[in-house]
C-alpha cells in the first residue's frame, strides 16, 4: 500500500487500491489536476458548450461594443394587425327563408287573415281611445265653415234681434253646426281660446310687463278656470238630478263664448285705456247672458211645457240663470289684470 503525501496540506493521505486501473483513456485528459492545488486553471464554461445559455463575446470598451452578457437583437417594428372585415356567408339559407316568407305572404289567404286581424285590432285601440277622448263626438262640434263663424258672432253680439232658437234634428241626432246656426260648437271658443292668449300678451307688451312666463301662465290659469266651472256645472246637474239633453262638451262650447267678448274688450282697451273696455264687457256681458238664457232653456227644460214656476222646472230655471250670471264674473276675472 502506497501513501502519496501533499507537503502543502495536512490531512489523512491518500489510499490508491491497486486494483484499480489507472490507465489513462482516450476519453479523459492526460492531466488530472491535483486536487490539492490551489493555482489551477478552470476552463470558463465547464465544459459545456460554448453557445449554451449566454453568448459571452469579448468585451469591448470601444463604440459598437456588445451588451455585457447578452446576444441582444433589435425588436422587430410595429405592424398593425389588417382590419378584418366580416362577409356573410351566402350558403341559400337566409335567400330561401327570405323568398319563403314572401311567399307565404303573397298567399290570399294569409293576406286576407292579416288584414282580418289589423282591422280588429285598429277597431279595439278605437273603441279603447274613444273612451276617453270622444272623437265621433268632436268631429260633430268642429263641422262648421266659414258663414257658420261670421253667422255666429254676429249672433253672440246681436242675440237681441234673433227670433227662432230652436235646433233642427235629423234621424241620428241634431243637424251639424254649419246647417244649423243655433248649434253650439267647439271652433268658436278654441280659436277664441288662443286668440285670448296672445291679445294677453299684446296688452302685457303695452305696459312693459310682458314676460315669456306670463303666457304660459295666462294659457294654464285660463285653462284650469274652464275644466273647474265645467265640473262644477256638471255637479250641479248631478246635485239637482236634472236631466237634460245637454252634454259635457255643450256646455263646454256654451261657456268657452265668453273668450269672444274677452277678446274684443281687451282690443279696445289698447285704445280707448280703461274705458273703452267696461264698455265693451258690459255690453257683451248682456248679450251673452241673454244668449245662454235662451239657448239653454229648450236645452234644459222640456219642450212642450213652458210654465218656469211649475214645481218641476224651478231647479232647471235656477241651473239656467247660474250659467249664464256666472259668466260676467269669470269674464272679469280673467281679464283685469291685463288693462
Amino acid at each position: 500500500m502506497n501513501y502519496n503525501q501533499s507537503r502543502g496540506r495536512r490531512g489523512k493521505p491518500t489510499v490508491l487500491d491497486p486494483s484499480i486501473d489507472t490507465t489513462p483513456s482516450a476519453n479523459m485528459p492526460t492531466t488530472m489536476p491535483d486536487p490539492y492545488s490551489y493555482n489551477q486553471q478552470v476552463p470558463m464554461n465547464n465544459g459545456m458548450p460554448a453557445d449554451y445559455g449566454f453568448n459571452v463575446p469579448n468585451q469591448g470598451v470601444g463604440p459598437g461594443s456588445p451588451a455585457y452578457g447578452f446576444n441582444q437583437q433589435p425588436p422587430p417594428a410595429y405592424q398593425p394587425s389588417p382590419v378584418q372585415t366580416f362577409t356573410p356567408r351566402n350558403d341559400g339559407f337566409s335567400t330561401g327563408g327570405a323568398q319563403f316568407a314572401t311567399q307565404l305572404l303573397a298567399e290570399p289567404l294569409v293576406q286576407n287573415m292579416a288584414m282580418s286581424y289589423g282591422n280588429a285590432l285598429a277597431n279595439s285601440g278605437k273603441q279603447q281611445f274613444e273612451r276617453f277622448v270622444p272623437i265621433t263626438a268632436l268631429r260633430y262640434y268642429f263641422a262648421v265653415d266659414t258663414d257658420y263663424v261670421f253667422m255666429k258672432l254676429i249672433l253672440l253680439f246681436f242675440p237681441f234681434t234673433h227670433k227662432d232658437w230652436s235646433i233642427r234634428y235629423e234621424q241620428d241626432g241634431p243637424l251639424q253646426p254649419r246647417y244649423e246656426k243655433n248649434a253650439p260648437d267647439m271652433y268658436i271658443p278654441m280659436m277664441a281660446f288662443l286668440t285670448y292668449v296672445v291679445v294677453a300678451g299684446l296688452a302685457l307688451g303695452t305696459q312693459e310687463k310682458f314676460t315669456p312666463e306670463q303666457l304660459g301662465i295666462t294659457a294654464s290659469s285660463a285653462l284650469a278656470w274652464g275644466v273647474f266651472e265645467l265640473i262644477v256645472h256638471i255637479a250641479t246637474l248631478y246635485i239637482m238630478s236634472l236631466e237634460t239633453s245637454l252634454r259635457y262638451l255643450d256646455l263646454l262650447a256654451y261657456c268657452s263664448y265668453k273668450y269672444v267678448g274677452i277678446n274684443a274688450a281687451l282690443l279696445v282697451s289698447l285704445v280707448f285705456k280703461k274705458t273703452g273696455f267696461y264698455i265693451v264687457y258690459l255690453y257683451y256681458s248682456l248679450s251673452l247672458a241673454f244668449f245662454l238664457i235662451r239657448s239653454l232653456k229648450l236645452r234644459v227644460i222640456p219642450e212642450g211645457n213652458g210654465s218656469y214656476s211649475a214645481r218641476g222646472n224651478k231647479r232647471r230655471l235656477y241651473f239656467i240663470l247660474f250659467v249664464a250670471g256666472i259668466q260676467p264674473v269669470l269674464m272679469w276675472w280673467l281679464s283685469y289684470h291685463l288693462i
